[in-house]
């Protein structure tokens, strides 16, 4: 099975950004408190794919269809939002390019409703709240919160 963040992501995101995004983080104290949170999350050890898709799918029974192969695209989906989130946060060109793509490519499943993309940003954050335990705060939390409200201006402009 395709293991997720946060492990995944923890290493996958350190050596794909090295030092320029390490530098860029430092220097944007948004995206240096959503680092800090994963590591918050990441400290269970616990891959946040299958918490997330069984809420998701709980809400949404319908989607199940949607992922063909789910052992290798709910945990891609899962790391496309964060890797998405964390580029927003550090003002990556390539972000709202791959949102535009993703949001086009998305079609082929039919009429994805924008609420069901606001929901599920949502409820990533839920879910790493609820990772994260009693390590996660309030900062993190409304850290998040902004960037996916900058995420879903940038899918709504592309649906």
């Amino acid at each position: 099975m395709h293991q997720g963040i946060p492990p995944a992501l923890r290493a996958k995101y350190r050596r794909e950004c090295g030092a320029r995004c390490a530098m860029k983080t430092t220097e944007n104290a948004l995206a240096a408190i959503l680092e800090e949170s994963l590591y918050a999350v990441s400290a269970n050890d616990e891959d946040i794919t299958p918490r997330f898709f069984e809420r998701f799918f709980a809400l949404h029974p319908g989607q199940r269809a949607n992922f063909f192969h789910p052992n290798i695209t709910c945990g891609a989906m899962v790391n496309e939002i964060l890797q998405s989130l964390l580029g927003l946060a550090t003002q990556e060109s390539w972000v709202p390019t791959s949102i535009q793509s993703l949001v086009i490519a998305h079609r082929s499943y039919g009429d994805i409703p924008l609420a069901l993309y606001d929901e599920a940003l949502d409820l990533l954050v839920e879910t790493l709240a609820l990772a994260a335990g009693e390590r996660w705060t309030t900062q993190y939390d409304a850290a998040w919160r902004t960037q996916c409200a900058e995420l879903k201006i940038m899918i709504a402009r592309a649906h």
